[in-house]
């Protein structure tokens, strides 16, 4: 994407009401470094927030990584994730990442590691393996924020892992072997998704999609071209979509039983290696005003039986 580019999404997601944080990520986003530290720039001075998402290469030289995260820091960087798993040591080694999470544990970054598991072992326990760390200093992310806590209160003298398998979507479907499918009563109804509508993804050719779909670009969540239209009127049709609200509302696994209740005849698997890929296997193919009107069709049936059941 470019630095042009870049700086008017950023501008008009800002004067939006509901924005309040801008995640760069890739791919590796701090390896155009001097354009990251322009935006994050950029978003400090309009109040926004900001993450990126990193492997944590910075820090092959500890001393060079803690003056490299300090220089995002200063510039505005407010949070970063790491990503880790045994896919990503094939690229770098493990003292790489112990020396990035020990930078941002020395600058009061919270250390947040998402943690692709292969189903093997233990999540927690297969992290510490892989990356030779104390499986002490580790915390299961997902505690945390069940206790409704927030990133800054999140201790700075632990690793907080958010882990889960691989999703069979992207390139991560050329990992066959790799793959742990789950049957569809796996994924319970009323197992809502806030992240459709809450977390849209701009890619650097303009595509604005309702949310990043565990990594890839996906007709059905596709709402235009942010070099065809305003950030703010793709943000009001996303928002408009029948289809994403009934995922944040009712969940992944409701739509999908919609869907294959209005197309019988339409072959659908029924084994999935997560929410995000049912969510995505529930509509792939079908025209979007055909989703909206069968979501449309069923919401409507719910509510006359809920007031012929209230008369």
């Amino acid at each position: 994407m470019s630095l042009k580019d870049a700086k008017r999404f950023i501008v008009e997601a800002a004067a939006l009401p509901e924005f309040r944080k801008v995640t760069f990520t890739g791919g590796e986003p701090t390896l155009v470094r001097r354009d990251l530290l322009a935006l994050l720039a950029l978003c400090r001075e309009l109040g926004l927030q900001t993450r990126i998402v990193t492997n944590g290469w910075w820090a092959r030289n500890r001393s060079n990584g803690y003056r490299y995260l300090a220089a995002l820091r200063d510039a505005g960087l407010t949070e970063l994730n790491f990503s880790a798993d045994k896919f990503h040591l094939e690229f770098t080694d493990a003292a790489t990442l112990r020396n990035a999470l020990q930078c941002a544990r020395d600058l009061d970054f919270a250390q947040i590691v998402s943690f692709v598991c292969t189903g093997e072992t233990e999540p927690m326990l297969e992290f510490a393996q892989l990356y030779e760390v104390d499986p002490h200093e580790l915390l299961d992310l997902r505690d945390a924020f069940s206790a409704n806590a927030k990133l800054v209160d999140l201790r700075r003298d632990r690793i907080h892992v958010y882990w889960g398998g691989l999703i069979g979507l992207g390139r991560a479907a050329s990992y066959p072997a790799e793959l742990r499918y789950h049957p569809l009563d796996f994924f319970p109804v009323g197992n809502q998704c806030g992240e459709v509508v809450n977390k849209p993804v701009i890619y650097p050719d303009g595509t604005f999609q309702a949310c990043c779909c565990a990594g890839g670009k996906v007709a059905a969540f596709t709402v235009g071209n942010a070099h065809d239209s305003g950030v703010a009127e793709l943000f009001d049709l996303m928002k408009a979509r029948s289809h994403f609200r009934l995922i944040n509302t009712h969940g992944p696994r409701q739509l999908y039983d919609i869907m294959r209740s209005a197309l019988p005849s339409r072959s659908v698997r029924d084994d999935f290696t997560s929410i995000c890929e049912l969510c995505v296997e529930a509509t792939r193919g079908v025209p979007t005003d055909v989703v909206d009107n069968a979501v449309d069709s069923w919401l409507l049936a719910e509510t006359l039986k809920a007031l012929t059941t209230q008369g």
